[in-house]
């Protein structure tokens, strides 16, 4: 009976399970694209394979409490998080809830105890999630400044600006990519993986899973290092500058070779802890079909939520362009324009017109949304304001309003192309019939929007071109053009 319960109880979580992933199936497609890039969780695959692995073999451990309802928070809490992921289209957090849905999932059919069992695989799954980006920034910091006083140290002329590493051969720059995030994750999934062969003491693990980590970081700053000297010493012109990333990977493989090593030697295999729990689990007990229902329900509930909520949309939906007072508008809207080149990732439409005041012409841009997705959408990595081959970013800060205005304040870009032309943007969302200066703010009214059933969105943005002396007056032209613009009626062209 035991048995017969525990394979029914197999069947119930897979059944679970296919609805979250066959709901949340572009997640998926995105998790498995970025495995399947060359950025740092390349090696996502290969981490998957190793936690299916582990997960098999530890199959006979799986207990089979009791059901308890409170049990059952957890999943509703990962469940709506999953949610408003999905509605505000944030990839990192979308991943994240889909991984924290499959455990609370465990959790309500197993009991607590799941997570101390499949404590170790599930940490491997977590690490190959694309969700560790924010260590980026610490470790690129590090690597710059490990990097720049080895040189120094080693008697080669550098200097650093920030993250730009100057020699007399050339400058290196050292970018996010440049980070070790990659090795640093690839370390660690191998150090929970050889904790969970060789069963290790947590104490065991943890040594192992420092020193793991710690080579990573070391090959990282060695890679750098090294295609700086060799750099500088041969114009630029030696293979491991021109494929740094390939050489980075055989640093890394030298540096790890030795790791293997040592734990197969000091780490090796123990002898698992013997435990009471696998008897404990063969009691005959019976599946609370009413607690199973409460599980399925919350399932099919929110994966159907999102997929009814997402399909809600205007497809007719367009911000007008309002007419501006004491300003004139020239000729006709255009979809593109020659001197202001913008990219909006997903843009249903794009519309580009010029105002004039006096001798004074001022550019406008319009990207609508009808509906967002991730990759698809107003704020996104990819999209930008300006052509950063041709344009310089000088400065990004938040200028206030007129108290009058319907708009409090706008995002301000500041750039130069060279000692003559320079470039003001300003910017701002429209969703849900407000003006929004704040990306995450703009994040929660898409959820609000999406909630309505009104999902539609624009970028409004505003260019101005001036001689680079004239910064002030620059900004007072644009800003009073800015408050003239905002304070008139908001007009949506609806299907309705």
């Amino acid at each position: 009976m035991w048995t017969q319960n525990r394979r029914n109880l197999t069947l119930f979580f897979l059944f679970s399970f296919s609805i979250i992933i066959t709901a949340n199936s572009s997640v998926v497609f995105d998790l498995i694209d970025e495995w399947l890039s060359t950025g740092p969780y390349n090696h996502g695959l290969l981490g998957f394979a190793l936690a299916l692995y582990v997960f098999w073999i530890k199959k006979e451990e799986l207990a089979f409490p009791h059901s308890r309802f409170l049990n059952l928070l957890p999943l509703f809490a990962a469940s709506l998080l999953l949610l408003v992921a999905n509605l505000a289209s944030i990839g990192q957090l979308q991943i994240l809830g889909l991984f924290l849905v499959i455990v609370a999932l465990l959790l309500s059919l197993y009991g607590i105890k799941i997570i101390n069992t499949l404590f170790l695989p599930l940490l491997m799954i977590f690490l190959i999630l694309p969700v560790w980006n924010v260590l980026q920034i610490p470790l690129r910091d590090i690597s710059t400044w490990v990097s720049f006083n080895s040189v120094d140290l080693l008697g080669f002329e550098i200097i650093r600006d920030g993250y730009y590493l100057l020699t007399p051969e050339g400058t290196f720059i050292v970018e996010e990519a440049c980070s070790g995030l990659g090795f640093f994750l690839a370390s660690a999934l191998y150090a929970v993986f050889v904790a969970q062969i060789n069963h290790l003491s947590r104490k065991s693990a943890a040594l192992f899973f420092i020193l793991a980590v710690l080579v990573a970081i070391i090959a990282n700053w060695i890679r750098i290092t090294v295609i700086i000297i060799v750099g500088s010493q041969t114009a630029m012109q030696h293979f491991i500058v021109q494929d740094h990333l390939t050489f980075g990977w055989l640093v890394f493989a030298a540096c790890f070779i030795p790791l293997i090593f040592i734990g197969n030697i000091y780490f090796g295999e123990q002898i698992a802890a013997k435990t009471n729990e696998k008897n404990a689990q063969k009691k005959e007990q019976r599946l609370n079909i009413s607690y199973l229902s409460s599980v399925v329900a919350i399932v099919i509930c929110f994966s159907a939520g999102t997929f009814i909520l997402s399909s809600r949309y205007d497809p007719e939906y367009k911000f007008m362009l309002p007419s501006i007072p004491n300003y004139t508008k020239v000729g006709a809207s255009r979809t593109t324009s020659h001197n202001w080149k913008v990219v909006s990732k997903g843009a249903t439409n794009e519309e580009y017109a010029h105002f004039l005041q006096e001798k004074e012409l001022i550019q406008v841009y319009l990207a609508n949304y009808v509906r967002q997705y991730q990759g698809a959408e107003m704020i996104f990595i990819e999209n930008s304001l300006f052509d950063k081959n041709r344009w310089f970013k000088d400065e990004q800060q938040t200028i206030k309003l007129a108290p009058t205005s319907t708009l409090k304040q706008i995002n301000l870009l500041t750039l130069h192309r060279n000692s003559i032309n320079s470039r003001l943007i300003a910017y701002w969302y429209l969703i849900d019939g407000h003006y929004i200066t704040d990306k995450k703010m703009a994040k929660w009214y898409e959820v609000q929007a999406t909630l309505k059933g009104q999902p539609g969105a624009t970028l409004i943005a505003i260019e101005f071109s001036y001689n680079h002396g004239n910064k002030e007056q620059a900004v007072k032209t644009l800003t009073d053009f800015v408050t003239a613009f905002s304070t008139q009626p908001i007009h949506i062209k609806k299907s309705i």
